[in-house]
C-alpha cells in the first residue's frame, strides 16, 4: 500500500513515479519468484505503473539507450524482458504483455538514403502496429527527440520479429544513423490519441 499510495506510483491520481522503473526489475524478480501473493501484488503494481505511465505523456526517464525515454516504453522495455514469467503468471501478465507490447522500441543498426527519406535496419522490440506511425527520435547521447513519421519498408516477419525495417520519411542519413532509436510517437508529448 505504501508503494501504491506515493512509493511509486500514487493510485487517486493516477500519477506514477520515475521511481517505477528503477523498481520495475524487483517487482518482475518477484512475480518470477516470490510467494504467489507477493507476486500478484507486485503484477498489480506494475499494471498500474504502466497503465498510469500510459496516460503521461511528459515525464521522461534517462535508459542505458537514451537520455530521455517517455516512463511508459521505459517501463514496457522492463516487462519485454520477463515474457516467460509473466505469460505464466495467468491472465494479468499476458495483458501486461499486451500492453507493454504497444510501446514499441526501434534501434537503428543502419541507415540508407532512399527517395525523400531513409531507409532504417534494426532491432525492433515490441510489436509495431502497422501503417503509418508517428514516432519519436533519439540519438544515444543527446536529448533531441525529433517528430518523425515511420511505415514498415518491408512487411515485418512473424518468423525473426525482432529483425525490422523501417522507412523514415522526410529524413537524411545523418539523422537517423546509428546510435539512432525510435519510439512510438504515440507516447510523448502532444501526441493524438492514446
Amino acid at each position: 500500500s505504501l508503494l501504491a499510495g506515493g512509493g511509486l506510483l500514487h493510485d487517486h491520481s493516477g500519477t506514477v513515479f520515475p521511481a517505477a522503473v528503477t523498481a520495475a526489475p524487483i517487482l518482475l524478480a518477484i512475480v518470477r519468484d516470490g510467494p504467489p501473493d507477493a507476486g500478484a501484488t507486485a503484477l498489480g503494481l506494475l499494471d498500474d505503473a504502466l497503465a498510469f505511465a500510459a496516460c503521461d505523456r511528459r515525464t521522461r526517464v534517462r535508459t542505458p539507450y537514451a537520455e530521455a525515454v517517455p516512463l511508459c516504453c521505459a517501463l514496457a522495455d522492463h516487462v519485454r524482458h520477463h515474457t516467460g514469467p509473466l505469460a505464466a503468471s495467468g491472465a494479468e501478465g499476458r495483458r501486461l504483455l499486451a500492453d507493454a507490447a504497444r510501446h514499441w522500441r526501434f534501434d537503428v543498426q543502419e541507415a540508407v538514403a532512399e527517395g525523400d527519406g531513409v531507409v532504417a535496419f534494426g532491432v525492433l522490440a515490441g510489436r509495431f502496429p502497422g501503417g503509418t506511425q508517428p514516432a519519436e527520435h533519439h540519438r544515444a547521447g543527446r536529448v533531441t527527440p525529433l517528430a518523425v513519421q515511420v511505415a514498415p519498408h518491408y512487411p515485418l516477419s512473424d518468423r525473426s520479429p525482432d529483425e525490422a525495417c523501417l522507412r523514415v520519411d522526410g529524413a537524411r542519413p545523418d539523422d537517423v544513423a546509428p546510435p539512432a532509436v525510435l519510439f512510438s510517437g504515440r507516447c510523448g508529448p502532444g501526441s493524438a490519441d492514446r
